[in-house]
Order: structure tokens, then sequence, then C-alpha cells
């Protein structure tokens, strides 16, 4: 069996998940706030990591409609919920002319470098795809 690259809790760093996804044939940058971002053929994908609970989180941004009705972008972001299991979406209540995807993903004693990458390419096609199929009336953006 080949050996897997495995990152261990004290390697999960931005810069080295930075690396790693230059690796993969990913452009990386960092936001003016130093946050991993992360560029696919889908959304470009923020990349932070929760070092408290050991979680990577994956999180893509979609701007809404302003004038639509609150009530459509909930329902939007319920429906999403509802049919697609892998990300979660939410419209933040502060900032209703946004829908986000979320994805967690543990990396408590260590995590394979195949699964972090694997999990951003699955990411950016599932939130994309669920978007499509679930925003009936055209409000992201």
């Amino acid at each position: 069996m080949a050996d897997v690259e495995l990152l261990m809790e004290s390697d999960v760093t931005k810069e080295n998940l930075a690396a790693l996804f230059r690796r993969a044939f990913f452009k990386t940058t960092f936001d003016s706030d130093g946050d991993l971002v992360v560029e696919t053929d889908g959304p470009r994908v923020l990349v932070t990591i929760d070092e408290e609970r050991r979680l990577l989180k994956y999180m893509a941004i979609y701007g809404v409609l302003e004038w639509s009705p609150l009530e459509e972008k909930l329902e939007l972001s319920n429906a999403l919920n509802d049919k697609f299991i892998f990300a979660r979406f939410s419209i933040p209540e502060k900032r209703d002319d946004v829908l986000i995807a979320d994805y967690f993903l543990p990396y408590e004693g260590g995590i394979p470098a195949f699964q972090i990458i694997a999990a951003v390419r699955l990411f950016s096609r599932v939130v994309p795809a669920a978007i499509r199929v679930c925003d009936e009336n055209n409000i992201v953006e």
C-alpha cells in the first residue's frame, strides 16, 4: 500500500494547508483577515481552522438579491438543508443579502492530506449544484 501523507494536529496551520492545496493545483491566497482562500472551479472557498474543536471549516458565500422577501430567502436555505446534507446553508440574521454554505472536517489526531483535498473538491461541486436545484426563484446572484 502506498504511503499516505498525514498531517498531525500540530501541522494543521493555514500556511501548511495553503501549501497542500497548491500541491493539488489549487490557487490560494490570504484575505485581509489572514484567512486562507482556495480558488476552485466553482466557488472561492474560505478555509479556516477551529483549533479549540480541531475542525477545518470550508465556507462559500453567495450574494442573494436584496429585494427578495426574507421568507423566500429562508425557504431557499431550508430547502437546501432538507435536500443536501453534505453542507449546511444559512442566511445570517444581520446580513440577509448573503447565503452561506459551510462544511466542517475534523482533524483531531491527524488527518490524511487527501481527505482535506477531497473535501474541498466535493464541497465546490455540491454547493453550486444544490443551489441550481433549489433556487427556483433565481435569488442567488
